[in-house]
């Protein structure tokens, strides 16, 4: 991260403390931003003290509920025994009351009476909870910029180097293609001097640079070869949608090229015969 943006983040945050400050002292002087905070701190009262209620409702439920199973197993017996009247009777309440007891348990709970803060309290909580959201929000807004900043700088870097690496193969394909042409000439050049020896190799760029340059060349033709007989047969159709008469066109022209080039023969029969003349008369 650069320096710039490091100041910068450290010259919010710091301003970002004496701005809540005053959305604290705004909240005692103005009658609407009062009642927001009085309406915001009771709302996060009672939600704050039904989740610690609902938890430790919870806890209590279960340690009655163990309790009666406790008891109920415990007043249960395990081996017959002769009892009297009295400790039937017994045994009997001491089983209802734990059954009564575990149904009282899985009873829900009624709903507790949360006692609402007072004014000032509210007003304090309220703005507090303001002033520490306006604070998260800038601390994480700084955060999120940052991760932003540094995705797109990484993404620019990789953008680059990937249009380096293009334009550094596209110039070493022309720089080997200029190498290959160069030797091709320099060869021929030899070849119609005389100079060029049968036991020398017949080529002085290495085997890779030319296996590359056959591929390529290879390749090109290939593609040109599709592109010519796409062109040649849309070509085709052009011309039999365009000349539907064309062989006889072509019939009509092939007679017509004929007396043409008999007409020129003849000509250059009757002018040569015109010279031989004229040499014999001088």
């Amino acid at each position: 991260m650069s320096l710039t943006l490091k100041l910068s983040s450290l010259v919010i945050r710091t301003l970002s403390k004496p701005i809540a400050n005053q959305i604290k002292a705004q909240a005692r002087e103005h009658e609407r931003f009062r009642r927001i905070c009085v309406s915001m701190a009771q709302s996060l009262h009672r939600m704050d003290m039904r989740l610690r209620l609902g938890l430790l409702r919870d806890t209590t439920t279960a340690q009655r509920r163990a309790a009666a199973e406790a008891a109920a197993r415990k007043h249960k017996p395990t081996t017959p025994t002769v009892k009297t009247e009295a400790e039937t009777k017994a045994e009997a309440d001491a089983i209802a009351k734990a059954k009564a007891a575990a149904t009282e348990a899985d009873k829900p709970a009624p709903k507790p009476h949360i006692r609402p803060l007072s004014e000032s309290k509210a007003i304090e909580s309220g703005a507090s909870f303001i002033s520490e959201s306006f604070l998260f929000i800038v601390a994480g807004g700084l955060i999120v910029y940052e991760s932003w900043r540094s995705r797109r700088k990484e993404t620019t870097r990789r953008e680059d180097v990937e249009s380096r690496l293009v334009e550094l193969e596209q110039s070493e394909k022309a720089a080997r293609r200029a190498l290959v042409a160069l030797e091709t000439e320099l060869l021929q050049q030899k070849a119609k001097n005389g100079t060029l020896s049968l036991k020398a190799p017949s080529r002085i760029l290495p085997r890779e640079v030319w296996e590359v340059e056959q591929k390529e060349e290879a390749e090109d033709a290939k593609e040109e070869g599709w592109l010519s007989q796409i062109g040649s047969y849309v070509s085709s159709l052009w011309d039999s949608v365009s000349n539907p008469q064309g062989p006889a066109t072509q019939e009509n022209k092939v007679p017509a090229s004929k007396e043409t080039s008999k007409a020129q023969s003849e000509s250059s029969s009757v002018d040569q015969a015109d010279k031989d003349t004229q040499t014999k008369t001088s």
